[in-house]
């Protein structure tokens, strides 16, 4: 999927044989008139077919959504699914495909969605995506709030006294900052107008520093973790999986995939700060715990992230609020061994370093 056009491959896949043959390749362009002659040149093709169809779709920014949509409410019959492009990638290099072309990347994705159980997308909430479109709009704009008060700050202790640039960039400043409250009136009249949301976002007030932003970042990218049937698929989704490389005797340095949503994470700063800052807690404590283990304070605070993530995705689906207490009696009656610094390992590992 690009702007102006797609490109679409047909094949017809044998299951018992595992084998597959191109039956057509074609160009359409990307608007209405391209997804009628799609459609039109798929029924051509498929009408004496007995087995079904199945349509696989990269997804790429936000081009591929008007497709995806005309599909989903004019053809519902079609198992359409939506990959990551990162997904199709590795699939087609992993079929020996080296080149990338509109033509390879389109028989890859055919054959991706004849080969793998892809689950079937559900397509867009409108209420989601508004509010998505208004959190990553304000996000934008501090981030070029951010910029412009950098370069009015070198300005300000530069050799030259340059009046006028420093008039404009105030003005910058201050139309952005307009429409960053604009924006933030937004977020919240969205929010109100869900009467039936009311009780599930009073439970994710109740947790420690997150706020009605966050709040809102987080149901937006998530589409109300309406996509997600376990904890683990949300923590891969937001990029904060431990990726671990290990090969024999070596062992590298695990880390976070970051394979995930940017948004999610950048909204979960500033809540795990604010909990890193404040004593008291059961949140505190486990920021604590963890900086005394191994006395990494950007590794702890991404483990509080990690965790104020998974508090809200458990208190939204419980319909439950934020409680110190069932924390501290589960740690209690559940307690996790942590290993304990180096400096005070209970076994000599010189020995085995040595050899």
């Amino acid at each position: 999927m690009s702007k102006d056009e797609f490109s679409a491959c047909l094949q017809s896949y044998q299951l018992e044989s595992q084998s597959h043959q191109v039956i057509s390749r074609k160009t359409f362009k990307n608007k209405r008139t391209g997804f009628k002659a799609c459609m039109k040149w798929l029924s051509r093709h498929t009408r004496n077919q007995p087995a079904p169809v199945r349509m696989t779709i990269e997804a790429t920014g936000v081009y591929y959504e008007a497709f995806a949509l005309y599909v989903r409410e004019h053809h519902p019959a079609i198992h359409l699914s939506v990959v990551l492009p990162s997904q199709s990638k590795r699939y087609i290099e992993s079929r020996g495909l080296r080149s990338k072309t509109d033509k390879i990347d389109a028989y890859g994705l055919a054959l991706m969605g004849a080969e793998r159980k892809l689950d079937a997308w559900k397509g867009i909430d409108p209420f989601w995506r508004t509010l998505r479109v208004y959190t990553r709009t304000r996000a934008d704009l501090l981030e070029q709030r951010t910029q412009l008060r950098n370069q009015l700050h070198a300005l300000d202790h530069s050799g030259m006294d340059i009046l006028k640039a420093k008039h404009a960039l105030r003005e910058c400043i201050q139309t952005i900052n307009d429409q960053i409250d604009e924006l933030t009136k937004l977020i919240e009249q969205q929010l109100r107008s869900r009467n039936d949301l009311r009780t599930q976002i009073g439970c994710l007030r109740s947790i420690p520093g997150i706020g009605t932003l966050t709040i809102a970042c987080i149901l937006a990218e998530t589409n109300g973790f309406t996509e997600f049937r376990k904890i683990s698929q949300l923590i891969s989704f937001s990029g904060y999986d431990v990726k671990i490389r290990e090969s024999g005797k070596w062992v590298g340095k695990p880390k976070i995939s970051k394979q995930g949503s940017k948004h999610i994470r950048r909204a979960m700063y500033m809540p795990a700060t604010a909990i890193a800052g404040k004593n008291g807690g059961p949140i505190y404590e486990f920021y604590q715990r963890l900086l005394a283990t191994h006395n990494i304070k950007m590794k702890a605070h991404v483990a509080v992230q990690k965790k104020l993530l998974t508090y809200m995705y458990i208190l939204w689906n419980r319909k439950e609020r934020f409680d110190p207490d069932i924390i501290r009696n589960q740690r209690k009656e559940y307690p996790k061994k942590v290993a304990p610094p180096e400096s005070e390992a209970t076994v000599d590992t010189s020995l085995v370093l040595s050899q």
